[in-house]
């Protein structure tokens, strides 16, 4: 991948973060993916690795030792660089980097920051202009700040995995990392805004973004109801909370669907719907309040109903009088979904080495920029030579720089 290629204009427009540069020292994939989707926006995103790579290289062989698909998903759109930071000389190569970039992201713990000389009040003197992304698990303080962080503990401490499972089972991880994805998100949201202020005020700014606080935050239409009721949320399978029927049910060939009534509307449109087959106009369920209340009763009833006709019967039935539902799907079905498919929800890239693979498209979707993945998750240290001399590096310093053991970089053939 070249530089060219990284700024390239899209097809009916420039890309949204053309000319933007981030110095990307995040791991593992809270950051890294965070990163990919401003590398996807236009941004040009060196990932800033240690001679050995980021750990997450090696999570699975699935390509070979250290060619891990956990590390593809979430690296690409971006350069790599092999870098020493412990070295005086690579600690200078990494300032160099900061005096030209936009955006510096970060996600070590804070007392690792501050070791290292790569944090805010530091390097915000070498470039006032510079955004400073702070990823931690829990905060940059607090009772926790110092300690080990990672997705499930996030899940763990923020109550999530105290809502998630079946009706009186134990505790359940989301089956995605879920507190990482989410600090994507954020990081993108924050890093963009941070920007505009950044338009408006001439100066950047530091943002931190902690795991923990991305799955409080999910919670926002739990912890209001919670605190004026004081009834305690626990987990209810593939059910709601706070509505009711909103959950999955059997169908005679033991197949699951959801349906959704998301209010009284959808209510009674299934009420006129199921007369046909039984009668639910009890006035007990009425409205969602009183649904909630008969919940087991309701539900009780509808999954009989229901377990007398295959899955597809009903689906067709709901959808015909446009009530909410859906088949559910294992991941691998999702994916050869006709709206999936249609969205292009998932896109190729193309390896060098290890030719085609799949990931995720970038859900962000402009009207006259070509958004989307830009090129396969790089090698280690694949665009050193190449980032080194954008810095203002001679090939002689280069030379000097490798043979000292300050920088490493792989050779991957390019694609002819």
């Amino acid at each position: 991948m070249t530089t060219a290629g990284f700024e390239q204009a899209a097809q009916g427009g420039v890309l949204p973060l053309s000319g933007v540069k981030i110095v990307d020292l995040s791991q593992i994939g809270a950051g890294p993916y965070g990163t990919s989707m401003l590398g996807d926006l236009g941004a040009d995103v060196v990932k800033v690795e240690p001679l050995q790579g980021d750990s997450f290289r090696y999570v699975d062989n699935a390509y070979g030792p250290g060619e891990s698909a956990y590390f593809y998903g979430v690296n690409r759109s971006k350069r790599s660089i092999a870098l020493n930071l412990k070295d005086p000389a690579g600690y200078d190569v990494l300032l160099r980097l900061v005096r030209e970039a936009d955006v510096f992201v970060v996600a070590f713990r804070p007392d690792a920051v501050e070791r290292m000389g790569i944090d805010y009040a530091t390097l915000s003197k070498i470039n006032p202009r510079l955004v400073y992304a702070s990823i931690t698990a829990f905060g940059e303080d607090g009772p926790r700040a110092h300690q080990p962080g990672m997705d499930i503990l996030a899940q763990a401490l923020s109550g999530m995995m105290g809502v998630t499972g079946e009706v009186g089972g134990g505790p359940v991880k989301v089956g995605v990392p879920i507190a990482d994805f989410v600090g994507s998100f954020f990081l993108g949201f924050g890093v963009c805004a941070a920007l505009r202020q950044r338009d408006q005020t001439g100066r950047g700014d530091k943002i931190s973004i902690n795991l923990l606080d991305g799955q409080v935050a999910a919670f926002a239409n739990y912890i209001t109801a919670y605190d004026k009721t004081r009834v305690a949320f626990r987990p209810q399978g593939g059910g709601h909370p706070q509505l009711v029927p909103y959950q999955p049910f059997l169908g005679s060939d033991e197949k699951y669907f959801i349906l959704a009534c998301l209010n009284d509307r959808f209510w009674e449109r299934l009420v006129l719907f199921l007369a046909e087959f039984d009668d639910f106009s009890d006035p007990r369920f009425a409205t969602n309040t009183d649904r909630i209340a008969h919940r087991d009763e309701l539900c009780g009833r509808l999954q009989d109903l229901f377990g007398t006709r295959p899955a597809d019967f009903w689906l067709q039935k709901l959808e015909d009088a446009s009530i909410p539902c859906s088949p559910i799907h294992r991941m691998e079905e999702a994916l050869e979904d006709p709206q999936v498919v249609h969205n292009q929800s998932v896109v190729e890239l193309e390896h060098p080495v290890f030719g085609p693979y799949k990931v995720p498209n970038n859900p962000i979707r402009f009207e006259h920029a070509a958004t989307g993945p830009r090129g396969y998750a790089p090698g280690l240290g694949e665009h050193t030579d190449q980032i080194l001399a954008e810095a203002g590096l001679g090939p002689e310093e280069i030379q000097d720089l490798r043979s000292r053991g300050i920088v490493n970089s792989t050779f991957v053939p390019q694609t002819a």
